[in-house]
């Protein structure tokens, strides 16, 4: 009573033996984990400052704004830009004259007289012989055909087919709709139309020119002097002193060289008897200031002029390899031990910054390309965060 129901004495040997046999059950093996095998490569670390992604978005925006107004505002920028760089090579001669008496604005005056004089005396020297090669564009087509009948055969079968194919479509769809063609200016607009353009770029160059040499350093002086600190005055001042210094004598320098690889080109073209030998040492320095496609588009030129003038394949072959040879004796040695490795830049860096500006602003971008890359190079060295960049440009 009272103490609650008690288990019956029949029952508890069943859970005793139950217990026994439980306890003496074997015991089951687990089968052992397999731990998995250690990485081959270390893992990446995870980034210590993670990008914000709306940060890389507005910088994509503002990188996508800056190069659409670069290139649809060539117009205007293209002669700004010009200007800069012949200032920069001109300052010294400025400089030269404001020591023994002369004042900035008649130093001024002086440069801009004689560089667009001597431009404007060469381009006309070399007027007469570059027209004569332009009307003798289709003549010169003809003796092409004539000289490289073998392709001009292949090309005129390929032609062939591509006509019998349209031949074909056009039979297929005879119920087409017939396509509007509009016709676009004529070569005689278009000439016209380039002649004004560089007409005006010239002028605006000559004004800009100007100014950028009488007032350029007064300029330079007020925007430095209105930074509030000192420090700020004197880094951005020995920056600005350090681009025009090496900017000025790394033009000066590469302009003797080309003027001298002109020279050296006109003579061995006089040599070998190459009419008008005076063009192409004028177009092989001018186009020597775009390292790399310059020297390749000069020996095509040169190639195809002695394809025309003479017979034989090593009186055709002399002319184009003679300049590679000059060529290479400039960009191989000459350049590298005159300009040093004061703004030696990296080959890679070059080439690609002849192709942007190049599609950027064509020609002219193509020439402006290195002076630009150096320009950036030195700014990239006076400033702690960008040093890496200037690292990379350089070599």
């Amino acid at each position: 009573m009272g103490g609650g129901a008690q288990p019956s004495s029949a029952a508890r040997p069943e859970r005793t033996a139950f217990m026994v046999e439980r306890t003496f059950d074997p015991p089951r093996r687990t089968p052992p984990i397999e731990e998995p095998a250690p990485p081959v490569t270390d893992p990446v670390p995870p980034a210590r400052h993670p990008r914000d992604p709306m940060r890389v978005v507005l910088v994509g925006i503002f990188v996508i704004a800056v190069l659409y107004t670069i290139h649809f505002g060539r117009d205007v920028l293209l002669p700004i830009m010009l200007s800069l760089i012949l200032s920069l090579l001109l300052r010294p001669c400025v400089r030269a004259l404001y020591r023994i008496g002369f004042p900035e604005w008649f130093g001024a005056a002086v440069m801009v007289v004689l560089v667009f004089g001597l431009g404007g005396l060469g381009a006309y020297t070399l007027s007469q012989p570059a027209a004569d090669w332009i009307e003798r564009v289709p003549r010169v087509v003809s003796e092409l055909e004539f000289k490289l009948g073998d392709i001009r055969e292949g090309i005129d079968r390929a032609r062939e087919a591509s006509r019998h194919l349209e031949r074909i479509a056009s039979e297929g769809d005879a119920g087409a709709p017939r396509e509007v063609v509009v016709r676009g200016p004529s070569l005689a607009e278009q000439i016209l139309e380039q002649v004004e353009m560089v007409i005006t770029n010239v002028v605006i160059m000559q004004v800009l020119l100007y100014f950028f040499l009488a007032r350029g350093r007064q300029t330079l002086e007020a925007l430095i002097g209105t930074m509030r600190d000192v420090d700020d005055r004197v880094h951005y001042a020995i920056v600005a002193a350090t681009v025009q210094q090496n900017i000025a004598a790394y033009l000066a320098t590469i302009t003797v060289i080309n003027f001298f690889l002109g020279l050296a080109t006109a003579a061995v073209m006089w040599a070998l008897g190459v009419p008008n030998p005076g063009l192409w040492g004028a177009m092989a320095g001018l186009i020597n200031y775009i390292p790399f496609i310059g020297p390749a588009i000069m020996t095509g030129v040169l190639f195809i002029v002695s394809l025309l003038t003479f017979d034989g394949l090593f009186n055709i072959l002399m002319p184009p390899l003679l300049f590679v040879a000059l060529t290479t004796l400039e960009g191989n040695f000459l350049t590298p031990m005159i300009v040093g490795r004061r703004l030696s830049l990296n080959p890679i860096a070059v080439f690609i910054s002849i192709l942007f500006w190049g599609w950027i602003w064509g020609v002219p971008g193509a020439l402006l390309a290195v002076p630009i890359l150096a320009i950036i190079k030195i700014l990239c060295d006076a400033h702690e965060p960008a040093r890496a960049v200037g690292a990379v440009l350089g070599q």
